[in-house]
């Protein structure tokens, strides 16, 4: 055949195959295309074609597992922020019904415009702007409270022990989330990482795992060096978040050795992550790593990785069991993405650290604490908790005349746990 001919035919062949690849994509949109359109033109009110996609896309992904998503443009921006760790707001935590009756403050962020303009704990806001907060949930009011930096807010206040609400203009901030706190914060909003009732410990709580969290463990790490004896990191709580910061975090605690390895479809090795020579915390220094049923994901694979590998002990209950990587597709000129699992992903030891749902307790999934180092909260000493960490995080509340009282380690039963192993590995030393 001659050599123009052949390159004619591979030329057709390559076409043919285009070809199909796009009319196997496009053979389903058509499809879903079709469906919009026929209830669009037929049902029996009036409906918005672009809100029977949105419902489409949802529930396609929503047969896939519970940790896959499709994230609409209401959702998009909020979604980014929580793992940026930073958005135009006022710097207000607060909760909503049903948790209270109306929406409370429950501290202002140190440093925030909230903080600044005056922000206490306790503080109903009855409206935001014009929109009364009646029966408004936490979210809803945080996407009215969000918004370009600059910008002003006017907040209606109701305050215990001030007889007239309060009309609080709190000007936008660019709010930049902590992600690494430690045992209570200074009058300078800067965190003391020595606990209070032990100074020879360091007490370091990373509540999720974002674009800086490896950032501010560095600066955590370096802020304590010459002057802990011992580490507890706290990762109760966390959720999870960016598989390289888990990996980053522990490479900083490791310089050997496996953190953790991913399969995707038909088990097929993808990536095994390996920490690198250099630590940033002496390896002698003894360590506790607590976590509870709300440790997932990023959470899992540092405690898993730090306690297969000897780095650790594990304190606390047993994590959520997570151990899926969701990656994000984004659609629509950013303004939508798809969040699917496409991988699962295994401790140092090969053990499994995914719960299906057919699993049970017995089965093989999460992180388990050590067996003398392990101790689930009832939900009155979770308030406890919670409450031990408010108070130590707002600089109001740490002064000798002014504070409140509060729980000490008595008020969250399994950081004593931790404090008192440490106590005695230091005794023998």
């Amino acid at each position: 055949m001659p050599v123009r001919n052949l390159q004619i035919l591979v030329a057709l062949m390559v076409i043919c195959l285009a070809c199909y690849f796009q009319a196997e994509r496009l053979k389903y949109a058509g499809k879903l295309g079709y469906a919009i359109v026929k209830i669009k033109d037929n049902y029996v009110d009036e409906i918005d074609p672009q809100d029977l996609y949105m419902a489409a896309m949802k529930g396609m992904v929503s047969e896939l597992d519970p940790f896959s998503e499709f994230i609409p443009p209401a959702k998009y921006e909020e979604f980014h922020s929580l793992i940026e760790q930073q958005f135009g707001g006022l710097g207000i935590l607060i909760e909503g019904p049903p948790a209270v009756p109306q929406l409370t403050v429950v501290a202002p962020i140190p440093g925030s415009p909230a903080f600044a303009a005056g922000m206490q704990p306790g503080d109903v806001i009855e409206r935001i702007g014009e929109q009364s907060t009646e029966g408004l949930q936490a979210t809803e009011a945080t996407g009215l409270m969000r918004g370009p930096i600059g910008e002003p807010v006017t907040l209606q206040v109701k305050r215990i022990g001030v007889p007239q609400p309060l009309s609080v203009v709190i000007h936008r901030g660019d709010i930049q989330v902590d992600s690494v706190y430690g045992d209570h914060i200074r009058h300078d909003s800067s965190w003391e990482y020595l606990l209070e009732e032990d100074t020879r410990i360091a007490y370091i709580r990373i509540t999720l795992f974002g674009e800086k969290t490896v950032s501010e463990l560095k600066k955590a790490l370096s802020t304590i060096k010459g002057s802990a004896r011992a580490v507890i990191i706290d990762l109760r709580f966390n959720p999870g978040g960016l598989l390289p910061a888990a990996v980053e975090l522990c490479d900083m605690l490791l310089d050997h050795g496996t953190v953790v390895s991913t399969r995707g479809r038909n088990n097929r090795l993808l990536h095994e992550f390996r920490a690198d020579p250099g630590l940033s915390l002496d390896p002698s220094i003894p360590m506790i790593v607590m976590i509870n049923d709300h440790s997932a994901s990023a959470s899992e694979i540092m405690a898993g990785c730090l306690q297969d590998l000897g780095r650790a002990k594990v304190a606390g209950e047993r994590s959520y069991g997570k151990g899926t990587v969701q990656q994000v597709f984004q659609l629509e000129n950013d303004q939508t993405a798809l969040k699917f699992t496409t991988a699962r992903f295994y401790r140092p030891s090969g053990k499994n650290i995914h719960r299906g749902e057919e699993m049970t307790p017995e089965d093989e999934w999460g992180v388990h604490p050590e067996p003398d180092l392990t101790r689930p909260l009832g939900d009155l000493e979770e308030l406890y908790l919670h409450l031990r960490w408010r108070h130590r995080g707002d600089p109001r509340l740490m002064t000798a005349t002014e504070r409140p009282p509060a729980p000490r380690l008595a008020g969250d039963p399994q950081l004593k746990m931790a404090v008192d192993y440490l106590q005695q590995v230091l005794s023998k030393q």
